[in-house]
């Protein structure tokens, strides 16, 4: 992987996770509102910055890989949420 997919990946994970520790803060005070929903997707807000210097052709032809890179860290990060260690 190059430093740029390296750099992207961290991004992506470092957002997810931000993401989902949110919801869980959000959850433990009870039903998480639409309100408390929009607070948790800023955390896509460093993916979305990430891809900014790209021209929209790269953005276009890249967003399908970063959405399997989102949905590969979601599934991850839950999986570690039963107690096993970060990599």
């Amino acid at each position: 992987m190059t430093t740029e997919a390296e750099e992207l990946h961290r991004i992506i994970s470092t957002s997810v996770r931000d993401m989902l520790d949110a919801f869980r803060i959000q959850a433990q005070a009870g039903p998480v509102t639409d309100k408390a929903l929009e607070i948790v997707f800023r955390a896509e807000h460093g993916v979305v910055q990430s891809l900014a210097p790209y021209p929209r052709a790269q953005r276009v032809a890249l967003l399908p890989s970063v959405v399997r890179m989102l949905l590969t860290a979601f599934i991850e990060e839950l999986a570690r949420s039963d107690g096993s260690p970060r990599q």
